[in-house]
Order: C-alpha cells, then structure tokens, then sequence
C-alpha cells in the first residue's frame, strides 16, 4: 500500500493531483482544510501496490485522455470539430464540454473506487452540511462534490446552480418545431399550448402529426387544431410530412410537428426520426423529459436521443415531480438549454418559458412542486 498527502489550493486540484500520481484507482483517506492566509486543503490518498502495477505505463493522462500525437489532439479523435460556417466557436464550446465531463467522469470514478472500497470523504463539517443539501435533492454525488469545492454556505447554492444552467432565448423561433420524447411525455399536449401562444401572438400556425401509432392521438390533436382554428396535417409517411411541411412553410409563420412516443432504445425509431429532421425547412428540435423520471432513466434515455439533432430541452409534469435534482443532472451532463416548463394538464395555460431564476429553485426545491 503507498499513502501520500497532497495539498492543493482546492479539493478539485487536490484529486486531480492524486489521479496523475497515484492512478484513478488510488482512494481518499482523509481530507483537511487549512485556514490562514494562503487557505488549502490536504488530501490523503491511497493506491495498492498490485493495483499501481497493473496499471503501468499505460495509465492514460488526467481525464481519461489518451494521450496527443504532438499536434494538440488526441490521433484518434479526427480533426477539431467546428461551427457551421467553419470557425473555431464550436470547437471551443465543444472543448468546453469535454472538460467538464472528464472533470465529472473522474470525480465518479474516484467516489467509486472509495465506496469499493469502504472509504468515506472526511469533509469538513460546512462542507458535509452542503454535500447532504445536495444529496437530498437528489444531485448526484459527484456533481454534489463540484458544487461543494465551490462554497461552504447552502445560501450559496442556487448562485452556483444558476451557473450551470442555459436557457433558450426567446427572440425568435425557427419555421418548424419539433417535438419528440418517450411515450407519455406530454408532448401532444404541449404542442397544443405552444400553437395557443403562438396563435394569441399572431401568427399563422399550422400543426403536423406524425403520431399514427397511438390509439386516439390523431382525433385528440384533431380537436386541438378544431378549436384554435388552424391547419392540421396527419402524416403517415416520410413522403407525406415533407409534403406537408413544405405546404405549410409556404404560408405559414410557424409549423408545429407532433411525434409519435416511442422507446428511446428503439433504434430503428430513432433513426426514422433523424431522416426525417433533415429538412430545408429551418427545423428547432426540442426533447421533452418528464420531471419526475428518474436520474437513471433521464440520462438513458438522452443518451440515446442525442443521436439526434436535439436544439432545446423542456421539461414536462413538473407539477407531478418530488425532486428536482435529476434535472441540474441531466443539464450539467449534456450542457443543453432549457426552453418550456409545464406545470399541468390546462391547455393553454400552464406552460411557462424557462429561466435560470425558476430552475434553480426547483433544483434546491426539497417538497413537492405546489398545485
């Protein structure tokens, strides 16, 4: 067994010291905070001989990366991804991204490995006061460790929480909107609060359905439309859609498509769905996610869904929910923006557009959303 004591300004430095050194295999002892003019915390960890070993020179650097070629890049990875018009914006966001997960995936493996292994992190006692905030709102531990190298005030939280959000911004919407999500979801119903406020603002709005597959979902949408006055199209075909939706963009200002909910782990599905996102027509996709799914289920099921072009993400049933924190998850994880929140069945009320504000006080929220 080989023990070592890092120090390091933060506990997020400290582990990253540990994982280089002693190998994403080491596990946490003991962790201290020291207080003075230069503030820093010591860490105490630990690696198995046979472990370290096994490991060897193969252990990939921090993060999990393999390591470059000289060039900057991993020789695997192809060439740096860019934007649309080629510049480097995408590719730095991108790079973003990546961090934040291998920062995110190390911290899990590390938790892992201590847990394995009968280990608990010895936090100080403001901090454990936060990571047991965090933990009853169900975020998940390691992201409950990132927030809790931040501060040591749970008055702190919703400002921290509030960093990692993104929401979609409102000035515009393209021609098409399409909704998908897994079956139950709500997304008929918020199609037909969406068309409302889109035909209260003045637009010319049209409705397309691609749900053939539900029992009764062609006549529930049907009255939708009969009753805010609007075009409805059901589409039974690829051939059909593009026919109608180029039909509709012809004339109208905002086209909306409702979608058949289907299991994410269907393949086959998911790759109907992505043919038919590849359209002239200017296309906004929104995946819609229940808020009271759980954490597990959420992240599987996006992780099968962002074999799409996903634009934005809404949340439904929030009003059904327990806890939040499975959305700060699923948000952290896929850095996506956040555009609608419904609260209820009323149609076409309760639907709001989000904001950082109103997400962040879910997150930390601990009771039920009130009716």
């Amino acid at each position: 067994m080989k023990i070592k004591k890092f120090t390091a300004r933060t506990f997020s430095e400290a582990l990253e010291m540990v994982k280089r050194e002693l190998s994403k295999d080491a596990v946490i002892l003991s962790t201290e905070e020291k207080k003075g003019l230069r503030p820093r915390v010591e860490v105490t960890a630990a690696i198995d001989y046979d472990a370290e070993a096994a490991q060897g020179s193969q252990a990939p650097p921090l993060g999990g990366r393999p390591a470059d070629n000289g060039t900057g890049r991993n020789p695997q990875s192809g060439p740096p991804a860019a934007n649309a018009t080629g510049g480097p914006s995408a590719a730095v966001s991108a790079g973003r991204v990546d961090e934040l997960r291998d920062e995110l995936a190390g911290l899990r493996t590390m938790i892992e490995g201590m847990k394995n292994n009968g280990y608990e992190l010895a936090l100080p006692a403001k901090k454990r006061v936060v990571l047991n905030y965090l933990r009853e709102r169900s975020i998940r531990e390691e992201y409950a460790l990132r927030l809790c190298d931040k501060t040591l005030e749970v008055s702190d939280i919703p400002l921290m929480l509030s960093a990692d959000i993104k929401i979609k911004r409102h000035t515009a919407t393209r021609k098409a909107v399409m909704l998908i999500g897994p079956t139950g979801v709500g997304k008929t119903t918020t199609i037909a609060k969406l068309a409302a406020q889109s035909v209260k603002a003045g637009k010319k709005t049209a409705i397309i359905s691609l749900d053939t597959y539900r029992i009764g979902a062609t006549e529930q949408i049907r009255i939708y439309a009969r009753i805010l006055g609007i075009p409805l199209a059901i589409a039974a075909s690829p051939s059909e859609f593009r026919s109608s939706l180029i039909k509709f963009a012809e004339s109208r200002d905002v086209v909306f498509i409702d979608t058949a909910g289907r299991s994410p782990k269907d393949e086959a599905y998911i790759g109907d769905m992505s043919e038919l996102c590849k359209t002239d027509v200017p296309l906004e996709l929104h995946l819609l996610m229940s808020a009271n799914t759980d954490d597990e289920c959420m992240i599987e099921a996006f992780r099968s869904y962002r074999k799409l072009p996903i634009d934005y993400i809404s949340f439904t049933k929030i009003d059904e929910a327990m806890r939040f924190g499975s959305l700060y998850n699923l948000l952290l994880t896929y850095q996506k923006p956040v555009a609608y929140l419904t609260t209820g069945q009323r149609v076409p009320g309760d639907i709001e557009h989000a904001t950082v504000s109103r997400l962040a006080g879910l997150i930390v929220q601990k009771e039920s959303y009130p009716c």
